[in-house]
């Protein structure tokens, strides 16, 4: 082993040995053995198996990466959310903690291959200045080819530690034959969490919050304080797709809605005693507008705060379907002075104002290979077979608990709605068509020939056609459920020499696929022609333009618009649900 692989070999297990001592006073075991003597047995077991491998093994070991290897399989014991922070992800947590960046003001997706602008650029931004456009592909940064560059890689080098710093870029720009020479000046860019913020109807406003960033409860008052000035008589807050983000900005988000000292949500760590209670801390800029919050199975993590202290507290009505289920807490941890390594470690739970816990219990793996000291995990080493079947049977009873009003809700499982909606099912052949981003290409090939069109633009039948024609040019295959199969049986009946016998029947059965396929492509066309409006009118009129485009066929959206028209209705699902505590 050469000099440096010996540095890196005691540096890793020197900050190993550090950051095991830093947690031993808090380190506490239902075991009888002395955990301090545990910790350090099986460490140096652990750094003696590295430094052994590492030397001896039949082949080179890089021994950073069979590091890393130890401490990922270690972490994946844990939970999902218990992650080493590599330094693209510890990037993006601090735009997530501050709320800003220098940049240029662009959201990235990676498109058929290549970095490309996902949306319109943030408004005045340096991006948005320049004219940069929703589909632009960025083929160069700073002379150099972006091709085979991770989207991360991209981000990072588009970003700067610097106000007022140079970045040039290339792009390339469907109607135009030439790639596009741009030179953009680095500026603090404020992430936006909200994507939309309007009327749905004359009274009923809607706001679609995407992120739980910093700065977020900020963005949410100010757009309430918009829609109130207008006139606004109901508000819908979507956070539909939303994956959460920071647990005191869902607290700030919660502010706008309760009074001022109301219960938002408390955590427990490993002990109650380290119970920390988090209450709104300002008056609500819309106390008593009457609300709706839209969830579905995506809505997680803050999202999930936000609505469940909404429902706790009976101060809104929550439609859609269950959300996700996640009541764990992260903190983030740093594991040197530099802070170039960090552990985000799940270190405590989240409830409700009733006192429900909603994350969903089979995160945590349970039965004689988990990790964790418990009794059920105690009694699984000692389970007979005869008793493991009725062991996996019995399920722990659902914990009952109780709104403000009364009204019974559940806990270990996800914000159960008030009033479930489902929206229609995306068809199979729509979905394969996003996946190919044929909305995306076909959207911006259609843009570029028509640019008088008008914001309440009709898709028609001869676009449809246009459309359908672009996707066989493109050489899209859909293949319906079944196909694979098909295909997998006729590989083995060719292995096995008995292909012959049924060739008739496979080719049968491919014919009526074929029938399938153009059945499954007329019955999306609805979809589809909804699909086409919203991506063209968000090309030619931005994100908002997109969003108005889908209200028409939003179930769960008229749902909530209804349910706000309608007073009495609003008020009976928050009151007339009274169950009497035993």
């Amino acid at each position: 082993m050469n000099r440096n692989r010996k540095t890196i070999y005691i540096t890793s297990f020197t900050l190993l040995l550090l950051i095991t001592v830093g947690w031993f006073s808090s380190l506490q075991s239902r075991s009888a053995k002395d955990p301090y003597s545990e910790v350090i047995r099986n460490l140096h077991i652990f750094g003696e198996i590295y430094k052994q491998v590492t030397k001896r093994y039949v082949k080179e070991i890089n021994p950073e990466k069979f590091m890393r290897a130890g401490i990922e399989g270690m972490l994946d014991q844990l939970d999902p959310y218990t992650v080493y922070l590599e330094k693209e992800t510890q990037d993006e947590l601090q735009i997530m903690t501050r709320g800003k960046y220098y940049g240029v003001g662009m959201r990235i997706v990676l498109r058929n291959g290549w970095a490309t602008v996902a949306e319109p650029p943030f408004p005045n931004s340096p991006s948005f200045r320049a004219g940069i456009r929703e589909g632009d592909q960025i083929i160069e940064i700073n002379g150099k080819s972006t091709k085979g560059w991770k989207l991360s890689q991209t981000a990072e080098n588009l970003r700067g530690k610097e106000k007022g710093s140079e970045v040039s870029i290339k792009i390339k720009r469907v109607g135009e034959n030439e790639p596009l020479a741009f030179t953009l000046i680095r500026d603090e860019i404020v992430v936006s969490d909200i994507d939309y913020a309007g009327f749905v109807k004359p009274g009923i406003g809607l706001i679609e919050l995407t992120r739980f960033n910093r700065g977020a409860g900020r963005q949410l008052r100010d757009a309430l304080q918009n829609l109130m000035d207008q006139g606004l008589d109901g508000v819908i807050l979507d956070l539909r797709g939303n994956p959460g983000g920071l647990l005191d900005v869902a607290v700030s988000v919660v502010d706008n809605f309760v009074a001022k000292g109301e219960l938002v949500v408390y955590t427990e760590g490993r002990y109650q005693k380290n119970r920390q209670d988090y209450r709104a801390q300002r008056a609500p800029v819309a106390g008593s507008i009457p609300l709706a919050v839209l969830i579905n199975g995506l809505s997680a993590s803050a999202s999930e705060i936000v609505a469940g202290a909404i429902q706790d507290l009976d101060r809104g009505v929550i439609v859609g379907t269950e959300s996700f289920g996640k009541g764990l807490v992260q903190t983030v941890i740093p594991l040197n002075r530099r802070g170039t390594a960090q552990l985000k470690l799940t270190t405590m739970q989240y409830y409700m104002p009733s006192g429900r816990l909603i994350q969903r219990p089979e995160v945590f793996e349970k039965g004689a290979n988990a990790v964790f000291y418990n009794d059920e995990n105690k009694d699984d080493s000692d389970v007979t077979e005869g008793k493991e079947s009725e062991k996996k049977d019995k399920k722990k009873p659902v914990q009952k608990f109780y709104t403000h009003n009364g009204r019974l809700v559940l806990g270990g499982g996800g914000i159960k709605p008030d009033v479930e909606v489902k929206n229609e099912q995306t068809t199979r052949y729509v979905i394969a068509l996003l996946r190919k981003s044929m909305f995306f290409n076909y959207s911006l090939n259609y843009v570029a020939q028509h640019h008088d069109l008008e914001k309440n633009l009709q898709v028609t039948d001869n676009m449809l056609s246009e459309f359908f024609q672009f996707v066989n040019e493109k050489d899209f295959d859909y293949q319906p459920n079944g196909v694979s199969e098909l295909e997998n049986l006729e590989k083995i009946a060719r292995k096995d020499n008995y292909y012959d016998l049924m060739a008739d029947h496979f080719k049968s059965i491919q014919d009526q696929f074929t029938v399938v396929k153009e059945k499954d492509k007329n019955a999306s066309k609805d979809q589809i022609k909804l699909l086409l409006k919203r991506e063209i009118a968000g090309k030619l009129f931005g994100s908002a333009a997109a969003s108005e485009a889908m209200f028409s066929r939003d179930s769960t959206l008229i749902k909530a618009v209804d349910i706000l028209k309608n007073k009495d209705k609003y008020r009976e699902i928050l009151n007339s649900q009274v169950v009497v505590k035993n």
